[in-house]
C-alpha cells in the first residue's frame, strides 16, 4: 500500500507539467500558425465603406447597413486574414513563403496610408484593406467604366456596382500603367467611394502588406457578389435615366414636404447642349443661357449641376445629396422643372462621358410702390394728354409731320405705361423685350418734350 502511494505521489509532478504545459504547448503552437500564416487572425482597419458589399458599410458613412437594426456578421466588420508571412531564407533559398494573386484581399499600412488617414480625422495606425488588381508586371487601363488587365476586361463579381471604375489623379481613364517590380495594384470592391490606387494612394509596395485573404478562401462573401454575365452589355451604353432621377427627386422632396419636379424637355436639350460643348472643353464659352435661349427655354430661377464619371439614378442623386452646393440646389423650393442629360463620346479615344442638370423656376417679381405709382401716374397723364394734340390734327399753324411724330410717340408710350402697369398688378416679371423697350421709353420721353415745345412755340 505505502509503495503504491508512492508511486501516485511521483507521477504528481508529471500530471501537473502535462495539464499546464498541454495547454500552454497548444497556445504557442496555435500562436505559431498565426505568425506564419496558416491561421486566420481579426484584423482592424478603417471602416469607410471601400470594401463594400463584402465588408460592412456603415449608415453613419453613407451606407446602406445600420448594425442598430440587424445583425452584422464580424466577419463584416472586423474581417479575418492570414498574417502575410514571406517564409524562411535557408541556404539561399526562401521556403514556405505565401505569394500574393489576383483578387486576394490584403491590409496594409504605409506613409500614404497614414496621411490621407490623418487628413481624414481617423486613426493613421489602422490601414488600409483593399483587392489585389494586378500584379508586378501586369498592364493596367480603366475604360468606360471597366479594368482591363494586360488588354483583357476582367470579370469583378465583388464590385459593388458594375462599370463603376473610373480613373484619378494617379490613373487616369484610358491611361495604361505597368505595375512596377515589387508593388501591387489594388482597389477597393465599393469604387465610388475607394481611396486606392487610382488616386494618391497610387501602387503600394508589396513590403508593406501585412496581411492577406486569398481569394480562393472568400467563399464566405460570395453570397453578396453579383452576377457579371451581363456587364459586357453595359459598353458603351448610358448609365442614367433622366425620368427615374427625376422620379427619385421628387421621393426625396416629398419626404421633406416640398413640391415636385416637372420633368422638362426644355431643359433635358438644354442640358445635352451643355454637356456636349463641356465634353469637348470644360471652359467652353458655350453657356447655360446659351443653351436655354438654343431650345426656347426662359424662367426666373435656374440652376446648374455638372458631374463627371457614370452614375445610375440612384447613385447620382446620393453623390448630389452628398455635397452641400448641390444638395441646396435639388432641394431648393422656388425650382419647378429638372432636366438631365448624360452625354458620352469619345475624347482622343477615349469613352468619356459628363452628367448635366439644369433646373428652372419661378417667384413671383415684386416691385416698389413708388415705382408702380409712377407708372400709374405716366399711363393717366397720357390718357389726358393725347386727346388734347388730337384735336390740333388739320391746323394749319401747326407742323403736323411733328404733330404725327409726337402722337406716335405718345401712343406708344400709353401702350406700353399699360402694359407695364398691368404686368406689376400681376407681380409678374418684366420680359427682355420689355426692359429694352422701358430703356428705350426714356429717350422717347425726352423727344416727345422738344417736340412739344417747339408746337407749342407755332
Amino acid at each position: 500500500m505505502k509503495s503504491k502511494r508512492s508511486y501516485i505521489l511521483k507521477l504528481i509532478p508529471y500530471i501537473v507539467l502535462t495539464l499546464v504545459g498541454v495547454p500552454i504547448a497548444g497556445m504557442t503552437f496555435n500562436e505559431g500558425l498565426k505568425i506564419s500564416g496558416y491561421k486566420t487572425i481579426p484584423v482592424e482597419v478603417v471602416g469607410t465603406g471601400s470594401m463594400y458589399p463584402s465588408l460592412f458599410w456603415s449608415t453613419v458613412e453613407g451606407g446602406p447597413e445600420d448594425e442598430s437594426k440587424s445583425v452584422v456578421q464580424e466577419y463584416r466588420t472586423t474581417p479575418h486574414l492570414y498574417k502575410y508571412f514571406r517564409g524562411l531564407n535557408f541556404a539561399g533559398n526562401n521556403f514556405f513563403s505565401r505569394k500574393l494573386a489576383h483578387g486576394d484581399m490584403v491590409a496594409f499600412k504605409n506613409s500614404k496610408t497614414r496621411e490621407i488617414l490623418t487628413t481624414d480625422n481617423k486613426d493613421q495606425e489602422n490601414g488600409f484593406i483593399k483587392r489585389v488588381i494586378a500584379l508586378a508586371g501586369d498592364t493596367v487601363e480603366l475604360r468606360d467604366g471597366f479594368v482591363y488587365i494586360n488588354n483583357i476586361l476582367i470579370q469583378e463579381p465583388y464590385v459593388y456596382s458594375p462599370r463603376s471604375t473610373y480613373g484619378g489623379t494617379t490613373l487616369k481613364d484610358c491611361e495604361k500603367l505597368i505595375v512596377p517590380t515589387g508593388s501591387l495594384f489594388v482597389l477597393g470592391d465599393n469604387r465610388k467611394v475607394s481611396s486606392d490606387s487610382r488616386f494618391e494612394l497610387g501602387v503600394i509596395n508589396d513590403a508593406d502588406v501585412e496581411f492577406v485573404l486569398p481569394y480562393n478562401e472568400q467563399k464566405i462573401y460570395h453570397s453578396l457578389y453579383r452576377d457579371t454575365s451581363k456587364d459586357d452589355a453595359l459598353l458603351g451604353q448610358p448609365t442614367l435615366s433622366a425620368t427615374e432621377f427625376v422620379n427619385l427627386v421628387n421621393a426625396k422632396r416629398i419626404s421633406l414636404n416640398l413640391p415636385k419636379l416637372k420633368e422638362s424637355t426644355g431643359l433635358n436639350k438644354s442640358s445635352a447642349l451643355r454637356g456636349d460643348k463641356l465634353l469637348l472643353d470644360e471652359n467652353t464659352n458655350y453657356s447655360m443661357q446659351q443653351a436655354l435661349e438654343k431650345v426656347g427655354y426662359s424662367n426666373i430661377v435656374l440652376g446648374e449641376f455638372v458631374s463627371r464619371g457614370r452614375f445610375t439614378a440612384k447613385e447620382l442623386l446620393d453623390n448630389l445629396l452628398y455635397q452641400p452646393g448641390s444638395t441646396k440646389q435639388i432641394l431648393n423650393n422656388e425650382y419647378s422643372d429638372l432636366g438631365v442629360s448624360a452625354v458620352t463620346r469619345e475624347i482622343a479615344g477615349c469613352p468619356t462621358q459628363i452628367i448635366v442638370g439644369h433646373l428652372g423656376g419661378y417667384i413671383p417679381a415684386t416691385y416698389d410702390r413708388s415705382t408702380i405709382n409712377s407708372w400709374v401716374e405716366l399711363k393717366s397723364n397720357l390718357t389726358e394728354i393725347i386727346p388734347t394734340w388730337e384735336k390740333a390734327i388739320g391746323y394749319n399753324n401747326l407742323d403736323q409731320q411733328k404733330l404725327s411724330t409726337l402722337l406716335s410717340i405718345l401712343r406708344t408710350r400709353q401702350s406700353l405705361a399699360t402694359e407695364i402697369v398691368d404686368v406689376m398688378n400681376k407681380k409678374e416679371w418684366f420680359t427682355k423685350n420689355q426692359q429694352e423697350r422701358i430703356e428705350q421709353d426714356k429717350l422717347e420721353a425726352n423727344k416727345a418734350e422738344s417736340l412739344a415745345k417747339e408746337l407749342n412755340k407755332e
